[in-house]
């Protein structure tokens, strides 16, 4: 292409492109892309830049792979972020770090006034950017390899294999010719290649690439055992292959792009055959064995899923040999039931298909009383859970729940509900009878039952208590008694303050007549630290009497049931001393739309931590955006203590943020008229930190003065 002359570049240059400043880029895309496309065209990767006849840009880039990026100039107005856009053939596609690279490059040439050469719209790039991403195949292999370095182009490796040479003359992958020729070699060359062989050329050419493709002679064996009817044959070489493969070690490493994965295309290709030719009980046994060894080899893995998804593709074959097997009826069903109680990545969901099917009611009881003869005579009871083998509790409950659903399928609902019961106060699976006694609206049984199974729960399984008590809630709200779950949201309140837990109590206590009494029990704990206690059980008159003359540190309801002891538990703070929650009541505040809490919350909350050689939690940045317009100086003053803070850090991922920080402060002074104000900021934090190269970097787009001219005056 020729250089174009200065009036071709002024006709191009449609777009005030000097005018350009870091904040119309960091508005235009995300932090990171910003930051990838610096360092992008800071180590050269954009290259065969040019100009387009409309005033945008196309250029090269290499990443990954090497993509084609357009930039586009659109329209007039004064947000120059708005007029440009950006194409690329990546698989981000849009406003990416590929087309910062490229803006940034164009802006280096007219800061260096280095003549960028025109192109047309017949340049072939892009034809690839409409195209969209291919894995970058098809430009990568017109790439001259010889105008990079190796750092330039990370090779990418797929499967241990790489897709771009590091040195050489570039070659067609597959045929290895020259550069520049254009010819493709397709199926039908090959059709007419083998047309013109006699059949010993044919023979000789087949031997020959058996000899060095394994699986390619074995797929010749299994043809010849298929074709002659040795099923025998057919089935022992099968199960030799499935052996193997599952013996095989499974590992992959994404980040360096290798490792060695099973390949199950073989044994999938048998067990079709098998299935074909209607041997269906031999796929069906080679499916227990696959299923178990199978299992061991994901259980061992180090993959993707990969290995999981091989063996559930050979797996559904085996599904389709189930049904039409000689198996009686009980057997298939119990054959799925120890397959999916096996089964722990689900490997079998393919076989689901087969307990869909209408089996006699007869058949579902004689699996019910099979599956009932494996269980243990003796369970322990959840109480002493914690002592117990917890696989041995988590297979009794999922066989259980085998043996409840067959009972079902043979018609006998009465009989699924009393072992539903028995094994709730057998083996602890109180939950499970408690569901569907309520759902039989059997409520007296229910809460009979779930408050035994709240006395005999350990108390560690908070997960089970809670359950058990939101059903005793939903029944005593079936009689009016909503205060049941207004105690139990003011339980787990106390145990994990937060607003939305707060907010959870205040709509149960509503329902129980009592939010006024509760809120005010629930921000003297937040408020204080001090846990309130719950009120003896009371006659309804008693406790009309006492809403409404409430007190601050007692609920206005009883203990839920199966509640700790609240007593027992130590108040928030040092040596048993009540600590606010002050976190709750700022972040309150904030949802409230009340700044002046904010900051008297926050104040308090920033004395009490400067106490502590530790702190954890940080509001500076919530804080600073609550009360932004209506105390913009205090917003101005956290913002840039936090911008400090983490510029202070020794992590450099950290600095977009800091730097984001001082934008919103520039904007509150801005709001107010005082920007001016905002460059002595600037520069006495520039002061502070200016040994940290990348942080300054990123400063000097705060500026809001033009990249061309800014990077001009650092020079």
């Amino acid at each position: 292409m020729k250089k174009a002359t200065k009036s071709q570049q002024s006709a191009a240059q449609t777009f005030p492109w000097e005018k350009l400043t870091w904040d119309h880029l960091s508005g235009w895309t995300d932090s990171r892309s910003l930051d990838r496309g610096r360092s992008y065209q800071r180590r050269g990767a954009v290259r065969n830049l040019n100009l387009l006849p409309d005033g945008g840009l196309l250029a090269d880039v290499s990443g990954t792979h090497r993509y084609a990026t357009r930039i586009s100039v659109k329209g007039r107005g004064r947000d120059l972020s708005n007029r440009l856009e950006a194409v690329c053939s990546c698989p981000v596609g849009r406003r990416c770090k590929h087309g910062v690279a490229v803006i940034l490059e164009f802006l280096n040439s007219i800061e260096n006034g280095t003549a960028v050469p025109l192109t047309d719209d017949n340049d072939r790039r892009l034809t690839l950017i409409e195209n969209g991403w291919d894995d970058g195949l098809s430009y990568d292999e017109e790439i001259d390899e010889a105008e990079f370095d190796d750092d330039d182009i990370p090779v990418t490796k797929d499967n241990g294999k790489s897709n771009i040479r590091k040195s050489g003359s570039r070659k067609n992958k597959s045929l290895g010719r020259p550069a520049g020729s254009k010819r493709k070699i397709t199926d039908a060359n090959i059709v007419d290649f083998l047309k013109a062989k006699s059949k010993d050329d044919l023979v000789n050419i087949i031997m020959q690439v058996c000899h060095g493709d394994a699986k390619l002679r074995q797929t010749y064996v299994d043809r010849i055992m298929l074709e002659t009817g040795d099923h025998a044959a057919m089935i022992r070489e099968a199960r030799k292959e499935l052996r193997s493969v599952t013996s095989e070690d499974a590992w992959y490493n994404a980040w360096e792009g290798h490792g060695t994965l099973p390949d199950y295309s073989r044994l999938r290709s048998q067990l079709r055959s098998l299935v074909d030719t209607e041997q269906f009980d031999a796929v069906v046994e080679l499916g227990r064995e696959l299923i178990e060894l199978g299992m061991q080899q994901v259980g061992e893995s180090h993959d993707q899923g990969e290995t999981a998804g091989q063996i559930m593709s050979a797996l559904s074959i085996v599904a389709e040999a189930i049904v039409p097997c000689s198996l009686t009826d009980v057997d298939k069903i119990l054959f799925v039931i120890d397959s999916f109680l096996q089964d722990s990545y689900d490997l079998c969901d393919s076989f689901s298909h087969v307990l869909d099917r209408r089996y006699p009611e007869s058949a579902w009881a004689n699996v019910a009383e099979k599956l009932k003869s494996r269980l243990p005579s003796h369970a322990t009871d959840r109480k002493n859970r914690a002592t117990a083998d917890f696989t041995s509790s988590y297979q009794r409950e999922r066989l259980s729940g085998w043996i409840i659903d067959a009972l079902e399928a043979s018609g006998d609902e009465t009989a699924a509900t009393d072992f539903c019961i028995e094994e709730a106060t057998k083996a602890g699976s109180y939950q499970r009878a408690v569901d569907r006694l309520v759902a039989l609206k059997r409520y007296d049984e229910a809460k009979e039952l779930a408050s035994q199974g709240l006395e005999n729960t350990d108390p560690t399984y908070a997960g089970l208590i809670n359950r058990l008590q939101d059903s005793l809630a939903v029944i005593a709200a079936r009689s009016k008694d909503h205060s049941v779950a207004a105690a139990i949201a003011a339980e787990r309140f106390v145990a994990r303050p937060g607003v939305s837990a707060l907010q959870d109590l205040l709509k149960a206590a509503k329902k129980a007549k009592c939010e006024a009494a509760a809120k005010t029990v629930a921000m003297n704990f937040l408020e204080t630290g001090k846990r309130p206690v719950f009120t003896e059980a009371t006659t309804r008159s008693n406790r009309k009497k006492k809403a409404a003359d409430p007190q601050t540190d007692r609920w206005p309801f009883p203990a839920p049931p199966g509640a700790n002891d609240s007593n027992s538990r130590p108040d928030r703070g040092q040596a048993g001393k009540p600590s606010p929650h002050f976190d709750v009541l700022i972040r309150l505040s904030i949802q409230q739309g009340a700044p002046e809490s904010v900051l008297r919350w926050y104040d308090q909350w920033q004395a009490l931590e400067a106490r502590k050689r530790f702190r954890f939690n940080r509001f500076e940045t919530e804080v600073a955006d609550a009360v932004a317009s209506t105390h913009p100086d205090r917003a101005v003053e956290l913002y840039c203590a936090e911008a400090d803070r983490l510029a202070a850090e020794t992590n450099t991922k950290l600095y977009p943020q800091s730097v984001s920080l001082l934008k919103k402060a520039r904007k509150v002074l801005k709001s107010q008229k005082r920007e001016h104000e905002f460059e002595a900021l600037l520069a006495t934090f520039h002061d502070r930190h200016h040994r940290k190269r990348r942080l300054v970097e990123l400063l000097h787009g705060l500026g809001g003065q033009p990249i061309v001219s800014k990077r001009r005056s650092n020079r």
